[in-house]
């Protein structure tokens, strides 16, 4: 069993981004929060109709942020 942090931070184009880790309908949700004023973004992983993972931000608009700050995401759990 993997035990999630309650809030992290990763660095995200010369930004500090807070994470807080929510969970919905027994899925985790990642609500970022930036520094710069922009809306917050709330991302999740789902598995797609060929079985792989992706980010995808919630409600659907903003996935090219999903996508990217999910990377970093991911990054910052494989190095603890």
């Amino acid at each position: 069993m993997i035990i999630l942090p309650d809030d992290f931070e990763i660095e995200f184009e010369g930004m500090q981004l807070k994470i807080k880790i929510h969970t919905m309908i027994e899925r985790k949700v990642f609500e970022v929060v930036f520094p710069d004023g922009r809306k917050n973004l709330m991302i999740s992983r789902s598995t797609v109709f060929d079985g792989s993972k992706v980010w995808m931000s919630i409600p659907e608009g903003r996935q090219k942020e999903a996508l990217s700050i999910g990377a970093k995401i991911v990054e910052y759990f494989k190095s603890l």
